[in-house]
């Protein structure tokens, strides 16, 4: 158990600094080849943060363990809004901008409507398609809308990150990262498999709380960061458009590689718990457009009785 907890923890950190040196060396491909600095901007924050989710959940469909992708998937989109997000509220209340809610949040519940729906049966192939279709075209009316100075500032910070390397530098830093991610997500997916079948607990849950832990860090840092800076657009944005990101590309890719079949778990509790805390933040939203401490408090706590009940 130990060398499976070992291997846990150092998949969770090849996933984290693998995905962020193989997005920003997309990045810098992408500007090279002449796409904007908006766009990349855009992109880049939840497309580096979802990558670990995407890589272990498409890994755990390959090998079979669809309990393990989709828990990942919405056991990450609980996370993110309970327990990161909800500590974040707890350091520093947020003031949010009208449009977050108009771009980000109504679009979010609208995916997790339609993921429901999938979700009464399997979800084929075909469905999965639909969804990377959506993802897709979300991420292409994304680009063209407008989009205020403050954006405009918000996303030249995060571009900042991206460093201006000779072509060489970059192509390594793709491989490497790409190596990372592989290993880390296939350590960490074998290891989930083996602590279930130890623990005698549905994949499931692990996925749900372990995995999804460990994928939901980098998150977890774009978020502080963005707090730090008095960025709280991107914190919010990026939680927001993570969890959109999750469900359409990630359970998209993942049920094209196998069809995807959801325990009793999933149906009954977590799938039914990320549509509640997720309308719960919309309306914590939209009730003054202010995000309070006392709401991160109701929050954490969520986080603290869905780890427990994914265990009893």
């Amino acid at each position: 158990m130990l060398i499976y907890a070992a291997i846990i923890i150092i998949g969770f950190i090849l996933l984290w600094k693998g995905s962020e040196y193989f997005v920003t060396a997309a990045a810098e491909v992408a500007r090279r080849i002449g796409v904007s600095d908006l766009v990349i901007g855009l992109t880049l924050v939840s497309l580096s943060t979802t990558l670990p989710e995407f890589v272990a959940s498409t890994m755990a469909s390959h090998a079979g363990s669809g309990g393990i992708a989709v828990g990942n998937v919405v056991g990450s989109n609980i996370t993110n809004i309970t327990f990161i997000l909800g500590t974040c509220m707890i350091l520093e209340g947020y003031k949010i901008e009208p449009l977050v809610l108009k771009r980000y949040g109504i679009a979010l519940l609208l995916v997790c409507i339609l993921f429901v729906v999938l979700a009464l049966g399997d979800i084929t192939r075909m469905e999965g398609l639909i969804l990377l279709t959506i993802f897709v075209t979300y991420m292409v009316i994304l680009s063209k809308e407008k989009h205020s100075r403050k954006e405009m500032r918000e996303v030249s910070v995060e571009m900042k990150g991206i460093p201006v390397e000779p072509g060489w530098k970059v192509v390594i830093r793709l491989i490497l990262g790409g190596i990372a991610v592989f290993i880390g997500a296939r350590g960490l997916v074998s290891s989930a498999i083996a602590i279930a079948a130890t623990l005698n607990v549905l994949e499931s849950a692990i996925g749900a709380t372990i995995v999804a832990l460990g994928t939901s860090l980098p998150e977890f840092a774009v978020s502080l960061r963005a707090l730090k800076e008095n960025y709280e657009q991107i914190s919010v944005g990026n939680i927001l458009g993570a969890n959109t990101f999750n469900i359409l590309w990630v359970i998209g890719a993942s049920s094209i590689i196998n069809p995807l079949k959801l325990d009793y778990n999933l149906l009954y509790f977590n799938v039914p718990l990320m549509i509640g805390i997720t309308l719960l933040l919309l309306i914590f939203i939209r009730t003054g457009y202010q995000l309070k401490r006392k709401e991160g408090v109701i929050f954490v706590l969520i986080y603290i009785l869905f780890l427990i009940k994914n265990y009893y």
